[in-house]
């Protein structure tokens, strides 16, 4: 059943996430023909100005695909099981947690879908612009499979499972946020505030506490190490890889918090609903 909830989340969600993603590699392709020709040409009037515009609107497609997926699927989140959609949800032959993963597991896989087309479409661009030729480009490609052929694999499942932990806490955040605010009839705005912003409070205590780890296995280690995966100095999110200590202690950690996250968001829908 979990895969029939998941495939309807793709659907729903894919009206506006696929066009976003379509329109993006769209304008790549015209964008690198723009500035392929752009140099050779001598109409510096409506074709400059075009040119211009053309760029422009590629670097806001960029953002739409990265911002408006996000967008789109906490709308989707409040109006499905917060809103009059919910009523119907709720008489679906299938478990709380299984509507709540269908879409976590959705939106995860939106994310890496909108990493993965943002890069295509910026080599599209490079590509088509001339810049790179077709031999250096492969020479380019061929150093690059290299590389991560001889990176360490435990870099990879440390990067890949941080990068996955702190998109489902960007997600599972505002959960939490959308689904316990809910439960107030005035001032849902302040309160969605105000729970962010003591969530983030709470992950700046623990990068205090993070510290104090850091140089407890520096001390014991004779090595540098670091647990910040959360709480870091640049964001509640920022990620730290400078030992394998710090790295799985941080890992731990940003998983425990979706962990907290994830089951507060179902027991509120559970025992505390709310639909408007």
């Amino acid at each position: 059943m979990l895969g029939k909830l998941m495939k309807h989340e793709f659907r729903a969600t894919g009206r506006i996430g696929a066009p976003l993603c379509g329109i993006m590699l769209a304008l790549a392709v015209i964008a690198g023909m723009v500035l392929r020709f752009w140099g050779g040409s001598n109409a510096y009037g409506w074709w400059e100005r075009a040119g211009s515009t053309v760029i422009v609107l590629y670097g806001m497609s960029v953002f739409a695909v990265s911002i408006g997926i996000f967008i789109v699927l906490m709308q989707h989140y409040k109006r499905n099981l917060l809103g009059d959609e919910g009523y119907l949800m709720r008489t679906l032959p299938v478990s709380l947690h299984e509507l709540l993963l269908s879409k976590l597991f959705v939106a995860l896989i939106w994310y890496v879908a909108a990493m993965v087309l943002t890069f295509l479409s910026g080599v599209l661009v490079v590509f088509l612009s001339g810049e790179v030729k077709l031999s250096e480009f492969g020479d380019a490609m061929q150093m690059l499979r290299r590389a991560l052929s001889e990176t360490d694999a435990e870099f990879w499942i440390v990067t890949i499972l941080g990068y996955l932990g702190v998109m489902a806490f960007l997600t599972l955040l505002f959960y939490a946020d959308f689904t316990m605010t809910q439960t107030f009839s005035k001032h849902k705005t302040l309160y969605n505030i105000m729970f962010v912003v003591i969530f983030i409070v709470l992950l700046r205590v623990i990068f205090g506490l993070n510290g104090l780890l850091d140089a407890s296995f520096a001390n014991a280690a004779q090595m540098p190490a670091s647990a910040g995966i959360i709480g870091g100095a640049d964001g509640p999110t920022q990620i730290y890889v400078t030992s394998s200590h710090g790295s799985y202690i941080g890992l731990v950690e940003l998983y425990l918090f979706n962990a907290l996250l994830y089951f507060l968001t179902w027991g509120f829908l559970k025992y505390k609903p709310n639909l408007e």
